[in-house]
């Protein structure tokens, strides 16, 4: 009876061990999912910033002149478009508001630095014909005096 009474508690101890370790199988294989899911969406993630990373990027070829000339012949256009439709100067903030329009459609942040708004500006000022005491006027308000960005405008009518 020993034997068989050794036998049983034998039995119960291996069944007890294997559904401690079939239950320890169960979560190791849980956490594994869930590690291999988090993989999965890092490297969503890694993807996504380098999706990121080229269209920074490419913005960062247009501030840099390295990129084709969108963003000054966008300018150049509102410039003449605006010109043409408003003969005064009594809506500057206006022009100012289209401008910023125009430079955060081409993923410019700081327009109001960068000398290639003021150079497409000029631009756009010889396209749509002014010149003289007009395009002095202009000149100055579009710039509020600043004698750096009078200069970047005058160097891209002179182009």
């Amino acid at each position: 009876m020993v034997n068989l009474c050794h036998t049983k508690t034998l039995c119960f101890a291996v069944l007890g061990v294997s559904t401690v370790l079939f239950l320890n199988g169960c979560s190791i294989s849980d956490s594994v999912g869930s590690i291999s899911d988090s993989s999965g969406s890092i490297a969503k993630s890694s993807e996504s910033i380098s999706d990121s990373s080229t269209s920074s990027s490419k913005n960062d070829e247009k501030d840099k002149g390295t990129g084709d000339n969108t963003y000054e012949n966008d300018v150049q256009d509102f410039t003449v478009t605006y010109l043409r439709t408003n003969s005064s100067l009594t809506n500057q903030n206006a022009f100012m508001e289209g401008i910023s329009d125009v430079a955060s459609q081409n993923g410019i942040v700081d327009w109001e630095a960068n000398p290639k708004t003021y150079r497409a500006i000029g631009k756009g000022l010889r396209k749509a014909k002014i010149s003289g005491t007009q395009y002095d006027l202009y000149k100055r308000k579009f710039t509020d005096g600043d004698v750096g960005k009078m200069s970047d405008i005058q160097e891209g009518y002179d182009r």
